[in-house]
């Protein structure tokens, strides 16, 4: 396995995209997984992966109790990207497997029996057990303009976040210039749904 050192001098100049593919044909073949929600940043994450190689391994993170909208706007979703390998999580709250750390993906969503946003945290830890590189695509938080590593070492995992450092409207280009959908309950700030790139995202997930 490469340092973090070793992979940050080859990936240095390249785009999210040339990232992409360098870790999944090159450095790490068959031992990459990417974890995602449905929130905009992961929509386009899943574009690139979709390119690539459509048969990666994806984890979609979510809350316990899921709501409809959010069942069908991945099926959709999976299935006009041609995504061949879907993983659930859900159940996965073995603990660090043995000389490795704890790891994990926190998001906020909307309990659909409520409707309260409530926290969830998605444990990865079986999960990634096979593989050496995780690509971080859940995206709990707002954007930021604070820069952000793109490789960090977690554990006995290179952990990756290819969209470091990209901000909203490099979110709603990508998703325009590849007819890509929002989440049908991304809401402008009047309340109507959009499939359109809306003005304001939520900060949660659905």
């Amino acid at each position: 396995m490469p340092s973090v050192e070793e992979l940050l001098d080859s990936v240095q100049d390249l785009t999210a995209q040339e990232l992409l593919r360098f870790l999944i044909t090159e450095k790490f073949p068959g031992k990459t997984l990417v974890s995602a929600s449905l929130r905009g940043r992961s929509v386009v994450l899943l574009q690139m992966i979709a390119e690539i190689d459509p048969s990666t391994p994806i984890a979609f993170c979510h809350a316990p109790n899921s709501h409809p909208d959010s069942q069908e706007f991945r099926a959709r979703l999976v299935a006009r990207l041609g995504l061949q390998d879907i993983r659930d999580p859900a159940d996965d709250e073995s603990g660090p497997l043995p000389g490795d750390c704890d790891h994990s993906e926190g998001l906020w969503a909307e309990d659909p029996v409520d409707h309260k946003r409530v926290y969830a945290t998605t444990y990865l830890n079986r999960t990634l057990a096979e593989f050496d590189c995780w690509v971080s695509g859940v995206y709990h938080g707002p954007y930021s303009d604070d820069p952000a590593p793109r490789v960090i070492e977690e554990g006995r995992l290179i952990r990756i976040d290819p969209l470091a450092g990209w901000s909203q409207d490099d979110v709603r280009q990508f998703m325009k210039e590849h007819g890509l959908s929002y989440h049908p309950r991304a809401t402008l700030p009047r309340g109507k749904p959009t499939t359109e790139a809306p003005s304001t995202v939520p900060t949660y997930h659905f």
